[in-house]
């Protein structure tokens, strides 16, 4: 059967900067939603519009309305003691966040969840409002004032924002318990996609998803998750070179073909 040259071509791969802007459309997001359920293993229930999917303790519920784009959040992660009880904490994502923020989020949970499930749920061992982040001093601004702390981005685009529950400022979203929430707005654009998490959200959960938005270094993305254009003015983009292929041996007239050089140890520096 002869090669198809559509599967031989290796798939083109871009940098994105700076990857807060590196934005994703939601259709992406129930695309890794399904591609999660499939890995992880965990039960989903599919509705007219909504993908519901729940751990198999069945403590954490993580849903996915695609009528919501536009209005409000559209993927809620929430965690219970049981199946029955009242949440305990929530994360909620709007707009077009970055599917690197997502996929970390959702792959930092499933493996926490995997080797201490009442460290998720209950968030033992963690200290309140305790969250150490490396931040790049020439990419974000640090921050202190009227009840809210973070970081903003030199450009203005973007931030990281604390919101502790005694804060005299607004709730965020209306809601005093959201403690932290990570957003870009745009002045051309508006509202691009926000973050939020309860007070409750285990800082391990905090730490992955803030430390992927405050990473200096442009997002290394596959062209296979499209860029939308509301953000392409606004970001640079750098294409990578395909890699480059090796010849594939051939046997010489009338004989087997010579044998491959030794396998060698990499140097390190």
């Amino acid at each position: 059967m002869p090669n198809d040259p559509d599967q031989d071509r290796p798939r083109e791969e871009i940098l994105i900067s700076p990857r807060y802007l590196a934005a994703s459309l939601p259709t992406d997001h129930q695309l890794l939603l399904d591609i999660f359920v499939e890995e992880a293993a965990w039960n989903a229930e599919t509705g007219e519009s909504t993908l519901t999917v729940t751990s198999p303790c069945r403590r954490i519920t993580i849903r996915h309305d695609s009528t919501a784009v536009g209005r409000g959040p559209h993927m809620v992660i929430s965690a219970r003691t049981n199946d029955e009880a009242v949440e305990r904490w929530r994360a909620e994502m709007s707009g077009l966040v970055p599917i690197e923020c997502v996929a970390t989020l959702l792959g930092t949970l499933a493996g926490e969840l995997a080797t201490d499930p009442d460290h998720v749920v209950y968030g033992i061992g963690a200290e309140p409002g305790l969250l150490e982040l490396y931040v790049d001093a020439d990419s974000w601004t640090h921050f202190d004032d009227f009840g809210l702390s973070g970081f903003i981005s030199r450009d203005g685009h973007a931030a990281v924002v604390n919101r502790p529950v005694d804060s005299s400022a607004p709730p965020i979203h209306g809601d005093a318990s959201v403690t932290w929430h990570l957003a870009a707005s745009p002045e051309d654009v508006g509202h691009l996609w926000d973050i939020s998490f309860t007070e409750k959200t285990p800082p391990l959960l905090l730490h992955a998803v803030a430390d992927e938005t405050l990473d200096p270094r442009p997002t290394l993305r596959s062209t296979c998750f499209p860029l939308p254009g509301v953000v392409a003015p606004l970001v640079t983009i750098e294409r990578l070179p395909p890699p480059s292929r090796r010849p594939t041996a051939q046997p010489t007239h009338g004989g087997p073909p010579r044998s491959p050089e030794p396998n060698r140890t990499p140097k390190t520096r």
